[in-house]
C-alpha cells in the first residue's frame, strides 16, 4: 500500500443525533442493544458523514443528515427544521475545517451551545484551498474561493476517511459508553473494508498512463484524492460555489484543457453541469460525473449505481475516471 497506517485514537469529542431523510437506523456491523435510553440520535452534517456514522453505529444509532442528498454543503442555507434536528441530537458529526460555515449559528439557534460535536477533520494537515483559478499574469482569481482553514475535502483520500471513522467511533463511545464494544467492533470491520477500498483505487489509478492522470473538476474538492492516488489537478471550473465564473475564467479553463491535453471534464451532481458541458464542447473533450460532497444526485437514482454509500461512491469515482482517462 502507498502509506503505512497509523490507526491511533483521535482525540475527538462530538455527538450528533441525526436521521437521514427517509431512513431509519442502519448499519452493517455488530450492533448490540442500545441500552435503556434507546437509540443514540446523531445528526451528521451531510450524507457522506451520515453513511460513515451508520457503519460505525449500527442499530444503536439513529442518524439524520442536515444537508439533503444532492445539495451542496458549502452553499447550504439551514431551516428551522434543521435546528430541530440539532436540538434533538445526542451527538453532532461534522467535517470541520471551515466546510460547514453555517453550523455554529445553527447549533446556537437550537440552544445547543454545549452540544457534543465530533469534528472529524481535527488532527489532519490541510492543503491550502483556492490554489486554482488564478488569472494568468495577475496571481488573482476572477472568482476566487478559498477556505480560510485550507481545503476541507479530506475524505476523498481513503486514508483520511479512516481517520474520520476513528473520530466517529470515539464520539459515539463518549455519547454512549455502554455501546463501546459494539462501536469498536463495527469500526474495526469498517476500517478493514476501507483498507481494501484504498488498495482498489490505487490499482485502478495505475491503469491510466501517468501522463494522462490529469483532472479538471467542477470545484476544488479533489486535491487530497489527487495527492493520494497520483493525479495532477489541471483545473477547476467553479472556484466559488456561490457564483458562476466569468468569461475570462471560462476561457482560461478551455485553454488549460487544450494545452494540457486533458481527456475529460468531471462534473458533480450538486452543481449545474451546463457550464462544464459548454467548456467540454469547446475543448472537444467528454464529460463524466464524480461525487464528492454528496453520495448521489437528486435525479431519481436510488443510489445503488452511483453512490449509495461512501465506499460505493469512491469505487464509482475511480471507475469513471479510469473509463474517461484510461
Amino acid at each position: 500500500m502507498r502509506r503505512t497506517r497509523a490507526l491511533t485514537v483521535a482525540a475527538v469529542a462530538g455527538s450528533l443525533a441525526l436521521a437521514v431523510a427517509g431512513c431509519g437506523s442502519a448499519g452493517a456491523g455488530d450492533d448490540g442493544d442500545a441500552g435503556d435510553g434507546g437509540e443514540v440520535r446523531v445528526a451528521a452534517t451531510f450524507s457522506v458523514l451520515g453513511d460513515m456514522t451508520r457503519e460505525v453505529g449500527g442499530e444503536r444509532v439513529e442518524v439524520s443528515t442536515v444537508v439533503p442528498v444532492g445539495a451542496s454543503v458549502e452553499t447550504f442555507q439551514p431551516s428551522p427544521s434543521d435546528a430541530r434536528k440539532i436540538s434533538e441530537a445526542d451527538l453532532v458529526v461534522e467535517n470541520g475545517a471551515g466546510l460547514e460555515s453555517w453550523l455554529r449559528d445553527l447549533i446556537e439557534s437550537a440552544g445547543g451551545e454545549d452540544k457534543p460535536v465530533a469534528e472529524l477533520s481535527e488532527g489532519l494537515e490541510p492543503i491550502e484551498g483556492g490554489e486554482h483559478g488564478e488569472e494568468e499574469g495577475t496571481g488573482e482569481s476572477e472568482a476566487g474561493h478559498a477556505h480560510a482553514e485550507g481545503n476541507p475535502h479530506f475524505w476523498l483520500d481513503v486514508e483520511h476517511a479512516e481517520h474520520y471513522v476513528e473520530g466517529i467511533r470515539d464520539g459515539l463511545i463518549e455519547a454512549d459508553p455502554e455501546g463501546e464494544q459494539a462501536y469498536r467492533r463495527n469500526a474495526e470491520r469498517y476500517l478493514a473494508e476501507l483498507e481494501e477500498l484504498d488498495g482498489y483505487i490505487e490499482r485502478r489509478a495505475r491503469e491510466i498512463p501517468e501522463e494522462d492522470r490529469k483532472l479538471v473538476t467542477s470545484h476544488d474538492a479533489f486535491p487530497y484524492f489527487a495527492e493520494a492516488y497520483g493525479f495532477e489537478l489541471a483545473g477547476v471550473v467553479i472556484q466559488n460555489p456561490s457564483a458562476e465564473p466569468g468569461s475570462r475564467e471560462v476561457a482560461r479553463i478551455v485553454r488549460t484543457v487544450e494545452s494540457e491535453e486533458v481527456e475529460a471534464i468531471f462534473t458533480e451532481p450538486q452543481f449545474n453541469s451546463g457550464l462544464a458541458d459548454t467548456i467540454a464542447a469547446e475543448a472537444g473533450v467528454e464529460v463524466a460525473e464524480l461525487y464528492s460532497d454528496t453520495l448521489w444526485g437528486d435525479s431519481g437514482e436510488s443510489g445503488e449505481a452511483a453512490g449509495g454509500s461512501y465506499e460505493r461512491m469512491m469505487r464509482t469515482n475511480i471507475d469513471r475516471i479510469v473509463e474517461a482517462l484510461g
